[in-house]
């Protein structure tokens, strides 16, 4: 059904985001996706120009039809697949016009939110930025999300942006919210709005939501037993050290992969002490060490639970690419250099690499360890 349909996107775009949340509500996931670089100015080409003459992704054609701005689309398929998928808007015209309100609203948490400091921080440079232009940003950041923070709660505890079910509200406001989780931003502020992120499922099969990444590797092995590659050995005691590691992973995020970039990224130059740096080259190296002793004992050739690729490897392999994709390097650890070339030409590894990790060089930010 969708397989005429073609959209244009770009990675980290939030309206794009809402784009691709749009065709995935409405079950039409087989569309053409076409990601373009906005490094390489790809928006800009002949092809996308062609569609949108102000080369801007998200670009969209279905058919004859061509639709730009996320919102336009997102509102043609709605009105073109109504009685499929998600309903996205209510029929009876008092919640229509909430839900309309809010998903034109939610482009103040992008300006005012999730890129007015942001845009500050990348678009300035350091000497240029001043303390009271920073104040500006932060007090115009928290006052919108205030306004947001209330709006939640005066719907009460489960609520979606515009009232008890998803929407287009949430289509167009959740990328921004979310923007803001992934740039590092502390919702403890906000409770609604952090109870609305958790809210939004990170995986919908069906009727089934499941939410944290082992639950749903789980969910998904446990549903399709007899399809793909078995991730979970039938034997109990290799099941036992399979789930282990998987469990076992999360500390190779928290006190390697993230331990030292978090100190960075969250803690002002100004504030940064050596101390604290050697404390968490300390944490990552002990972590790593950890793990290049399980890989010695299994032997060349291993996978992180044994001879073959299964859930430990699903679950630890994205923090050990983290790692080298952020400039680690590996040469320390020989076992964990050679599990990473082993694992990162997997067709399942490289269908699901990170696209601007594809067309972008590696990072410089863990040199220092």
């Amino acid at each position: 059904m969708a397989s005429d349909m073609i959209l244009y996107w770009g990675a980290g775009s939030g309206p794009c985001w809402r784009a691709m949340i749009c065709l995935e509500e409405k079950g039409l996931s087989d569309y053409t996706s076409k990601l373009i670089s906005f490094d390489n100015k790809e928006h800009k080409s002949d092809e996308v120009l062609k569609i949108n003459p102000r080369g801007q992704a998200p670009a969209f054609k279905h058919g004859n039809v061509i639709v730009n701005e996320s919102l336009a689309i997102c509102l043609y398929l709605e009105n073109t697949f109504k009685a499929q998928g998600t309903k996205l808007l209510p029929d009876d015209p008092a919640q229509q016009g909430l839900v309309l309100q809010r998903a034109v609203e939610s482009q103040n948490i992008r300006e005012k939110a999730a890129f007015g400091v942001l845009s500050y921080f990348f678009r300035t440079k350091p000497e240029d930025r001043t303390e009271a232009m920073l104040e500006e940003k932060k007090k115009t950041c928290h006052e919108e999300l205030q306004v947001w923070e209330g709006y939640l709660a005066k719907l009460g505890d489960g609520s979606h942006i515009a009232g008890k079910n998803f929407t287009l509200a949430d289509v167009c406001a959740f990328p921004f919210i979310a923007t803001l989780v992934r740039m590092g931003f502390n919702m403890s502020r906000y409770p609604h709005l952090a109870k609305y992120y958790d809210l939004v499922p990170a995986f919908k099969h069906g009727n089934v939501i499941v939410n944290e990444s082992l639950a749903i590797c789980l969910y998904l092995e446990s549903t399709f037993k007899a399809q793909g590659t078995k991730l979970l050995p039938d034997d109990p005691a290799q099941q036992a050290l399979v789930l282990q590691r998987a469990v076992e992973s999360q500390n190779f995020r928290d006190n390697a992969a993230y331990g030292v970039l978090s100190y960075f990224f969250r803690t002002k130059p100004e504030d940064r002490t050596e101390a604290m740096l050697e404390e968490k080259r300390k944490a990552c190296h002990k972590e790593l060490q950890m793990w290049e002793g399980y890989l010695v004992k299994l032997g060349d050739g291993s996978y992180i639970a044994g001879k073959n690729f299964n859930l430990a490897d699903a679950c630890t392999f994205p923090f050990i690419a983290t790692l080298v994709r952020m400039g680690f390097n590996m040469s320390r650890y020989p076992h964990l250099a050679k599990y990473y070339d082993l694992v990162k030409d997997r067709p399942s590894v490289k269908a699901s690499w990170p696209p601007l990790w594809k067309d972008t060089p590696n990072k410089d930010f863990l040199k220092v360890i």
